[in-house]
């Protein structure tokens, strides 16, 4: 490059407004711009490329007398440069940013070696021991961040970036043929009505010898399940519009496909919540299409959009179905980094908090359907979050004055940790929470709240589940301290009361190895059966309590630990077996293989008062249960008179 272009790059800031400083600069960090082919190298000019999508603007730059000067091809663009069909006089008088990004390749080089592909992957390597089963999106979003993915030098020390902005971002690195194109047509108003209403009428329509009240009683009477046809018609409708660039229109047919699950969860017999967990699961799409458009659509095109958004999580219905509306005022966060922008998502969320309103009463909620302290919870980090992308230093520190030592601020403070690689600051957060690894059930579901709010994620999903525990092996994988997964590992399957405990299991396993996996396994029994006597002698002070407010007590089988079960059948011991059996009511296939090898006749008798249980709740008795339904809960006398007899075989 001549040193008159040099030269002239030197203070090329200064020309620029910051919003399009910093699209321009996401653009360079993330290796989006590079020297074209027929680019000289050297001489008064160069030719850049810069990649958005399935796109490649060519920036011509020339040095002068008076500075640079630059053409993008992105002038004849209507839809992904600053101007849009909807605001076409823009172009001329908009700075480019793809002109930008090529002034910063041109200055400085190639993006800090950090930020390549092979640098995210060898980190996520390094950092993670055993993924199977552990939400992928989540690590990759956070371990992208801590090397340097995303800049957060810009906030100054006043917030972290939102988990939901890490979650978002990686849409923008997906293939060109995933994202949003100006090549995909775009399904018309007209048409998606029309799919969903003969969708609809197919599925309300009697099938084949049966009548119209026939159809009507099975609807009332059946729930819908995830292979509902109407879900796949909506992903259809989604589908098209997330790979549409025609931001306005897309958004118009995104907000109908919401509004219809919402309708649907709501006329039909949603009693399984299949309606209600596919409209949250959505969220997750349409916020990384959000985030695309904060990038590449025009200021005034990102306001109507988010207007229309504003308009559909505002709406009763909405807000009843989807927890006050929480996961759709969460797509102001990535409009809130652009100073062209940021207005907009302040709208937002002004607007969502009327709608809230203030009345958190008990009559209140069960008028309106959804807990409404909790979604004003919910909002005020979405808030905290707007203000810290925002820069907006005096309304960080308003909203962080207000409950200080709430753990809805220690998540979001360990989220600022996460994101600039502060492991030490991370873990001590961690402590702060985990109390000796073993955090209190209060302070575990606010903090796992916080967290799955921010990650549009449904609180009785596998992910939403495990997400504060993910979370907490991230930090722990990230400092290489071995002893404190360990601890980790062994408080999670000491402390398993659902299924995705068992996990932890194999993890453990392959964390101490197989030479010292035998003595670990004895030790994890010898804890966890502690920890069961332990239980079971808290579970006899609750239910004499409940006994004597005339309560129906607690069944044992709330005491059953899946990780446990799998520490027994790994170790075949057949008077573990016995004894977890008897002390829960929690019963598997291989659970009674095992007690059958050194107590056959204790097998069998197990065996038969579990057709018994299972006759008296009005199912097909089967000579053992599938490990799929280990749990005996029953409402009839006779079905809890069994597994008595399971729990207490002296009294019968």
């Amino acid at each position: 490059m001549s040193e008159a272009l040099q030269a002239g790059l030197a203070g090329f800031e200064s020309s620029f407004p910051s919003s399009t400083l910093e699209r321009a600069r996401d653009y360079w960090r993330r290796g989006l711009v590079e020297p074209a082919k027929d680019d000289a190298g050297d001489g008064d000019t160069r030719r850049i490329i810069v990649h958005r999508a399935d796109l490649a603007y060519t920036v011509e730059v020339t040095a002068g007398s008076d500075g640079p000067s630059a053409t993008c091809t992105c002038a004849d663009d209507t839809t992904h440069g600053l101007a849009t069909s909807e605001s076409s006089d823009a172009a001329s008088a908009a700075p480019c940013r793809h002109i930008a990004a090529a002034y910063y390749l041109l200055r400085d080089g190639e993006p800090p070696e950090h930020t390549a592909p092979e640098a995210v992957q060898a980190a996520r390597d390094l950092a993670t021991t055993r993924m199977a089963d552990i939400p992928h999106e989540m690590y990759d979003g956070l371990l992208d961040a801590i090397v340097a993915k995303h800049d957060t030098s810009s906030l100054e020390g006043t917030g972290p970036e939102s988990f939901t902005l890490i979650w978002t971002t990686a849409w923008a690195d997906t293939a060109a043929d995933e994202a949003p194109s100006t090549t995909t047509p775009l399904f018309s108003k007209t048409k998606v009505e029309r799919m969903l209403k003969d969708a609809l009428t197919d599925f309300t329509t009697p099938g084949p010898d049966q009548t119209s009240e026939q159809k009507a009683e099975q609807m009332r009477s059946v729930p819908l399940d995830n292979d509902c046809p109407l879900f796949t018609t909506v992903g259809s409708v989604v589908d098209n519009a997330l790979h549409s660039s025609d931001w306005l229109n897309a958004t118009r047919n995104l907000c109908t496909a919401v509004r219809f699950l919402c309708e649907v969860s709501e006329i039909f017999n949603d009693t399984k919540g299949a309606a209600r967990s596919h409209v949250h699961a959505l969220m997750l799409p349409i916020s990384r299409y959000m985030t695309w458009m904060s990038e590449e659509a025009a200021p005034d095109v990102s306001g109507r959009a988010l207007d229309m958004l504003t308009t559909l999580g505002c709406n009763k219905l909405v807000m009843h179905i989807m927890s006050g509306g929480i996961p759709i005022f969460s797509c102001a966060l990535p409009f809130a980094r652009w100073d062209d922008t940021n207005m907009w998502a302040y709208d937002m969320l002004e607007k969502a908090d009327a709608a809230l309103g203030t009345d958190t009463s008990e009559e209140a909620c069960q008028e309106r359907g959804f807990d409404i302290g909790w979604s004003r919870e919910r909002l005020a980090i979405v808030r905290h979050d707007v203000a810290a992308l925002s820069h907006d230093s005096a309304a960080l520190e308003t909203l962080r004055s207000t409950n200080p030592t709430d753990v809805n601020l220690q998540t979001i403070d360990l989220a600022s940790a996460v994101l600039t690689g502060d492991v030490d600051a991370a873990r001590e957060v961690l402590s702060a929470i985990n109390k000796e690894n073993q955090p209190s059930v209060e302070l575990t579901r606010k903090a796992n709240q916080s967290l799955l709010m921010s990650l549009n994620i449904a609180q009785n999903s596998e992910l939403g589940m495990s997400g504060w525990l993910g979370m907490t092996e991230a930090v722990i994988q990230m400092g290489h301290d071995t002893e404190a997964l360990k601890q980790l590992y062994t408080n999670n399957i000491a402390n398993a009361t659902v299924k995705l405990g068992i996990r932890y299991v194999p993890r453990m396993h392959q964390l101490v190895g197989n030479d010292a996996w035998p003595a670990t396994l004895a030790e994890l029994k010898r804890v966890c059966g502690r920890q069961l006597v332990q239980r079971h002698a808290m579970l006899d002070n609750v239910n004499q309590q409940l006994a004597q407010q005339k309560k129906k007590p607690v069944p044992p089988v709330a005491l059953r630990n899946p990780a446990y079960e799998l520490l027994i059948i790994e170790s075949r011991d057949s008077d573990e077996a016995l004894a977890y059996v008897r002390m829960t009511g929690a019963v598997s296939k291989e659970l009674l293989d095992i007690i059958g090898l050194r107590h056959p006749d204790d097998a069998v008798d197990i065996s038969n008062k579990l057709q018994e249980a299972q006759k008296a709740r009005g199912e097909k008795p089967t000579n053992l249960i599938d490990s799929k339904e280990y749990d005996l809960i029953a409402e009839s006398d006779a079905a809890q008179d069994a597994v008595d007899a399971i729990i207490h075989p002296n009294k019968h």
